[in-house]
């Protein structure tokens, strides 16, 4: 729960509120809450800084977890490190528009999954 709290309170909602929304996904999709919290922790400093919500982090994690039945800390790392290569794009080096897509986002467009919009 500090892990939760520390990367994605905002101070407009209550560490219950947090504990709340890890029950009902537990009860959802038959994870536990101590999974999902396990998983959180190991990546909510990523989900934050590339801007997932509390909601969309944990429903993901929980989904994913109670899909695959993997442990919460194995998908927790696995978010971790997906975010984190994804978070690799640079700007200002090659492409015309300034974009240099990394190596992670370059293999992710051969299975065509799209790193960046339109917009960037």
């Amino acid at each position: 729960m500090t892990a939760v709290w520390n990367n994605f309170d905002d101070g407009s909602r209550s560490l219950e509120y947090y504990a709340d929304v890890m029950t009902a996904l537990g009860a959802a999709t038959a994870s536990s809450t101590a999974e999902i919290s396990a998983g959180l922790e190991k990546f909510a400093a990523i989900a934050e800084t590339v801007g997932l919500s509390y909601e969309y982090a944990t429903a993901s994690l929980a989904t994913i977890t109670a899909t695959t039945r993997q442990s919460a800390d194995v998908v927790g790392n696995a978010l971790k490190t997906l975010f984190a290569r994804i978070q690799g794009l640079k700007l200002g080096e090659t492409l015309e528009d300034g974009v240099d897509l990394n190596k992670y986002s370059a293999a992710l467009k051969s299975v065509g999954v799209e790193v960046l919009t339109a917009n960037g």
